[in-house]
Formats: C-alpha cells, structure tokens, sequence
C-alpha cells in the first residue's frame, strides 16, 4: 500500500467541529513542494522494522510523487487515476486506480488533506480531530468495508502548521509510520520501537 497519501489527552471533536476545519486549512499545502520523509514498517512477519527515506513532492500539475532514495532507488507516481512504480533495475510498471478502488480513497484522501479538502475527506472516511496548546491530531476511520479490510486507521500527529507523522494502522496490528519533514533517521529515537517513535510523533513539534 503508498503510504503517501500517523496519544493526545484532549478530547476527541466531530468532523463538524469548526476547529477541524480550521486545522485542515492550516494544513493545505499549495504545489509545488517537496518535503523528505523516512518511513518505518512494523510487521509481524519482520524480525525488525523496514526502514526506507526519501521525499513526498506534490507537483503543479496535481500529480503525487513518492520518491524512495535509501536503502533503494524507486518513484511512486500518482497522476489522476493513473499509477507508475519505477525502480533501479526493473521495467516501469502502471495500473489504474479503476483495479484498486480502496487505493483511490487513500491517495485522493491524502490529496485532499494537501488541500485542506474535508469534503473529500469524508467520502471516505470518518474525521475526528483533537488539539492541545502544542500539538494536534486526526484520525480517519475507514467508511468502507474494503478499505476497512485493508486499513484500520490513518493517523496524522503534527503542530502548528505542520505533520510530523503519519501512521497507517492495518487491520492485523501491523502498521506503518511515515516521519515528515525528516531527512535522516538519526533523528528519530533509537531503537526504533514502535511505542517510542509514536512518542516522538507527539512531542515532535514541542522540541
């Protein structure tokens, strides 16, 4: 799954909150932009977290890119319905979100959240927002059965203006944390367990 497109003790709002609004639109990001990331995998099939970095580019021309740099070479493009994987030493390969419909909600939702656009939010999913004096968060519960299948929950911990995480819950309790605006993983706390690194998520913004 692209992961692109992660505990606050505030009370949880409704998507009808005002201040859910308000947070989206601080989070709007007009293109272009490139932001690094290092994004960490938690399995239960793995003796040890997958960790992969590079950067998220939001293009003028509305097209998502995520581009791994370490431990490998790949390009992730999303541009309308359409998807193109590049990696080192591979043939491209492309598919239409019309074979992955619970791909599309993913990726439009993570545009949509680049365009502070709760609407399209919440074709797809369930928003709950809380907020305290230096950090934020959002959930977004899955509306449909087969994105439920494959997602549990997305969860975006950030301050101010900005994400610092984004964590992808899948439904067996593995999940994935991407870490935003991170260009090296010596940043993140080590060892990179997952309660640790969800820790730092929160109090990011704070440092």
């Amino acid at each position: 799954m692209v992961a692109v497109l992660l505990t606050i003790a505030t009370t949880i709002a409704s998507a009808a909150d005002p201040g859910t609004d308000a947070l989206l639109d601080r989070l709007a990001r007009p293109a272009p932009e490139t932001t690094p990331f290092v994004e960490v995998r938690y399995s239960a099939l793995l003796t040890e977290p997958l960790v992969v970095a590079g950067e998220l580019e939001h293009r003028d021309d509305g097209a998502l890119v995520r581009r791994v740099l370490e431990p490998y070479r790949e390009t992730t493009t999303l541009l309308g319905e359409n998807v193109t994987v590049e990696r080192d030493g591979s043939r491209p390969r492309s598919f239409s979100l019309d074979r992955a419909p619970e791909l599309r909600g993913i990726l439009n939702s993570f545009g949509a959240m680049l365009k502070g656009d709760r609407a399209t939010l919440e074709q797809h999913f369930e928003i709950a927002s809380s907020e305290s004096e230096n950090a934020w968060r959002i959930d977004l519960v899955p509306r449909g059965d087969k994105l439920r299948a494959r997602l549990a929950r997305v969860r975006v911990d950030g301050h101010a203006d900005r994400a610092n995480c984004m964590t992808m819950e899948e439904p067996d309790g593995d999940a994935t944390i991407m870490a935003i605006g991170v260009s090296d993983r010596g940043t993140l706390p080590l060892p990179l367990e997952r309660e640790q690194l969800q820790s730092w998520c929160v109090q990011a913004g704070a440092r």
